[in-house]
Order: structure tokens, then C-alpha cells, then sequence
């Protein structure tokens, strides 16, 4: 299933520099970059209040958080497709994107 790009995409704390750094390639893929830690997502908000967020405004979830699909379940959302999006090195760990399906 190949589903289209969502309007944004939510950048998560833990991968910040990263999001920072690729945001330029990142807006060619997406109308807008929200980070956590601005003012519209607080950086100690809930997991579950960013799934929200996300559905609410069409946004997918870049993360280097393995588990953070779960919370999109607590958030009442019942698909989710998870995949990697790259490998970040500064970091060495892998950024997963999480995509709302339904």
C-alpha cells in the first residue's frame, strides 16, 4: 500500500539536530516542519498528545524512538505504517518515520 505525503511532519526531540540539519530536503517532501520543543508541541508533552497532534493536523512523526508508535494506539489511532527513514550518525541510531494510516 502506497499511501501520500502527509501535509507535515513532526520532528521529535531526540533527533532534533538532525531535523534541524535536514530541513531544507525535508520541506521538499513536506509543506511544513514542526518541532518538539516549540511552542505548538512543548517538549514534555505526553507521546500520545503528539499522535494527536499529528492526526489532527496530517502530519507524519519522524522519531529515533522505536517504541513511539504505541502511543499513537493510546491516542485512539488504529493503523500506523513504521519504517526507516535513515540512519543518523551524529546519533548512531536509525530515524524511524511513522505514518498515520487510519
Amino acid at each position: 500500500m502506497i499511501l501520500a505525503l502527509a501535509k507535515g511532519v513532526v520532528i521529535d526531540h531526540d533527533i532534533l539536530g538532525w531535523g534541524k540539519s535536514s530541513e531544507k530536503e525535508l520541506l521538499i517532501k513536506y509543506q511544513k516542519v514542526e518541532y518538539v520543543g516549540s511552542s505548538e508541541l512543548p517538549r514534555r508533552n505526553a507521546d500520545d498528545l503528539i499522535a494527536k497532534y499529528s492526526k489532527e493536523h496530517d502530519y507524519d512523526l519522524l522519531t529515533g524512538d522505536g517504541l513511539a508508535y504505541t502511543h499513537y494506539f493510546k491516542a485512539g489511532i488504529k493503523t500506523v505504517q513504521i519504517s526507516t527513514y535513515e540512519w543518523y550518525q551524529a546519533a548512531d541510531k536509525p530515524i524511524y518515520h511513522v505514518r498515520i494510516v487510519d
